[in-house]
């Protein structure tokens, strides 16, 4: 059975130049075959004749010779025995009239340098030849001569040989000139199957040469056509894309970011597995600005906000992965990871100071015209409506005090257990494999598929007791156990892949600080290279969109090996961020993971755009966090029809 498949499977992938160059060699061959068979038949008809001709020349002369000795057999035998011994003659005998022998030679065939083999492949015997002996008028007897088939034996097998070698020359020197004269007839073929390997791989090859060929130029020039196409579509959804990104991210007068990134971003920092547990959400307002236009004028009031939005972002460079945007016009706000409520106030107070040196610059009244800064504490468990609820709230008391700045914390953060009970526990689960899998549907709603799989760990405390990753994870990256936790379960997923137990999709989602290391991606190759990659279900990594677009250098290492392994990519926290979208097409995900809101407030333009290289490319585009119905019917008439999120599990497949 598995030898049958695998002829399947090996005729199945014959290529045409294959099948084509075997049927003219198989031809070819029998053309030669039947005319070496004729050839050899020719010789061997040659030297039967050749034997007869001999055996009768020698009856006849020797017949005359014998009527000279007048009946005498001892004389004519003396004259047979001397034509024995000088020609090749197996037998000579000689029979009185009425058939009795007179006298007879006889010798046995001795062949030498002849293989059996071919004794037994040719039936060779010498015919006999028969001439009257006559003393005048009155005959004596009948001389009955055979010639000796050894040396037609040994002549035969010469021939056979010489032919076999002429024949096996010519065969290889007409197989060769074939090979060459394929290759040269179905280059153009070649050229084609790259350039359909190379769409397939999201790469876009011309062929230049055009061949003669009718048939295989109308092939080439159609496959051109649709390559300069495909590669048209990419083209303009990158250039459009990145045109559009300009206007939704940026605001064009402070060169600052603006709202709409600002929200597209904060679900990087609000989730359990975010860098930053904490940080500072700070929104500044500017108040008075119906005086400031009447007094300043527009062009005015528009260099103010430049040079305001300057003392903004100076003091947020020193916090890492921080955002400065304008949120209107007389609003900005600034999110600052990592940042303590402390440090933060310290910083509200000297953007106050600046900010209003500023404004007197601009002869501008600071009782009317001024800054009021609100402070947020916020914990990465608040949600996106939370944070800039609380950041308002804080605005609104900043707007109504003295000092025109006010802070308010999360009460969000409830700890469960300390730090120390929280690393012991995640070590011990570590070292005595209480980590498990557990997975979540991500499908397409328009097929009613399941897509893939989304793999996620729970920490198994004991028999009654476990913690979803929602509540380990954000205390192990503050306990600096992030990349452990994930370098056990890569373990477990490929050493112990029977642990999923489904010849599903799977798809691994990896943070940023674990692979941007080298031990991780040493890990990965002897992993991947002590079991073959094979793995019982189809396996995705999914990488993060700015550890991806910013080429980090293990970004071509990770590509490369998991193409190896026939090990598929995904991209998650896509926000369509980058100055160019050619990353895309270098590293050939199958699909790019965005949350619901980026693709709902997506203007047409730009989600035109993103669709366009998507489809270019054939990467499928996944909206998270799909929890309402009313969203999931929103996002289908934005064309995105697959999701991940609470839903998906209502979602009959």
């Amino acid at each position: 059975m598995g030898s049958t498949k695998a002829q399947h499977a090996k005729e199945k992938n014959m290529t045409l130049f294959k099948q084509i160059a075997l049927m003219l060699s198989l031809f070819l061959i029998i053309i030669l075959t039947t005319v070496l068979k004729l050839n050899f038949q020719s010789a061997e008809d040659s030297v039967k004749e050749r034997l007869y001709e001999d055996a009768k020349n020698t009856a006849t002369s020797l017949s005359l010779s014998l009527g000279s000795a007048n009946g005498d057999v001892s004389m004519m035998s003396t004259m047979i025995n001397a034509n024995f011994d000088s020609g090749t003659y197996s037998k000579i005998t000689l029979v009185d009239v009425e058939d009795a022998p007179l006298y007879e030679r006889k010798q046995e065939n001795q062949i030498s340098d002849v293989p059996q083999w071919f004794l037994n492949f040719i039936s060779l015997k010498a015919p006999i030849a028969s001439a009257n002996v006559s003393a005048g008028w009155s005959q004596v007897g009948i001389l009955n001569v055979q010639s000796d088939s050894s040396y037609a034996y040994t002549h035969l097998y010469t021939i056979l040989k010489s032919l076999l070698i002429s024949f096996s020359i010519i065969a290889t020197i007409g197989l060769i000139i074939l090979n060459l004269l394929l290759h040269a007839i179905l280059r153009p073929l070649k050229g084609v199957q790259k350039q359909a390997a190379a769409v397939i791989e999201n790469e876009f090859i011309i062929q230049d040469k055009i061949p003669y060929t009718k048939e295989f130029k109308d092939v080439v020039l159609g496959m051109n056509n649709m390559v300069t196409k495909v590669k048209a579509m990419f083209d303009k959804g990158n250039e459009e894309l990145k045109q559009h990104k300009e206007q939704e991210y940026m605001d064009k007068d402070t060169g600052l970011r603006n709202r709409k990134y600002l929200i597209d971003r904060l679900p990087e920092y609000l989730k359990v597995d975010s860098l930053s547990k904490d940080g500072v959400s700070m929104i500044v307002a500017l108040s008075g600005m119906i005086e400031a236009n009447e007094k300043l004028g527009r062009r005015d009031v528009d260099k103010l906000f430049s040079e305001l939005a300057s003392i903004f972002r100076n003091p947020a460079r020193a916090y890492k992965n921080s955002i400065v945007a304008r949120m209107n016009g007389t609003e900005f706000a600034l999110l600052l990871p990592n940042c303590t409520k402390d440090d933060a106030i310290e910083l509200a107070n000297n953007i106050y100071r600046e900010s209003t040196v500023l404004i007197k610059d601009y002869n501008l009244n600071d009782e009317e015209t001024f800054i009021s800064i609100g402070v947020y504490n916020y914990n990465h468990l608040d949600t996106i409506p939370q944070l800039l609820s609380q950041s308002d709230n804080a605005l609104a008391q900043a707007k109504f005090n003295k000092v025109h700045i006010h802070l308010e914390e999360s009460k969000s953060a409830v700890e469960v257990m300390g730090k120390e009970a929280w690393k012991m526990i995640i070590n011990q689960a570590i070292n005595k494999n209480r980590l498990t899998f557990a997975s979540w549907k991500v499908i397409n709603t328009k097929s009613k598929q399941l897509a893939h799989n989304f793999l996620s760990i729970n920490l198994a405390l004991d028999k009654n007791t476990s913690y979803s990753y929602a509540k380990f994870m954000a205390p192990a990256i503050q306990a600096g156990l992030s990349c452990d936790i994930h370098k056990k379960i890569v373990n477990m997923l490929l050493k112990n892949p029977n642990m999923v137990l489904s010849s599903s999709t799977y798809a691994l989602r990896l943070p940023e600080e674990y692979l941007d290391m080298k031990e991780t991606y040493d890990d990965f190759s002897k992993l991947l290279s002590s079991s073959g990659g094979a793995l019982p279900f189809k396996l995705i990594i999914e990488l993060p969109d700015k550890m991806v677009r910013q080429d980090s250098k293990y970004i071509k290492m990770y590509t490369k090996l998991f193409k190896d392994y026939n090990i598929d990519i995904g991209i998650f926290e896509f926000i369509g961020e980058s100055d160019d979208y050619q990353y895309l097409q270098d590293l050939k995900p199958a699909y790019i993971k965005a949350e619901s809101t980026y693709f709902l407030t997506q203007s047409t333009q730009s989600a035109s755009a993103l669709k366009l290289i998507a489809d270019s490319l054939s990467i499928s585009l996944i909206a998270l966090g799909v929890t309402e119905m009313k969203t999931l019917e929103e996002l289908q008439k934005k064309g995105i029809h697959t999701v991940q999120g609470i839903l998906t599990e209502e979602i009959k497949i």
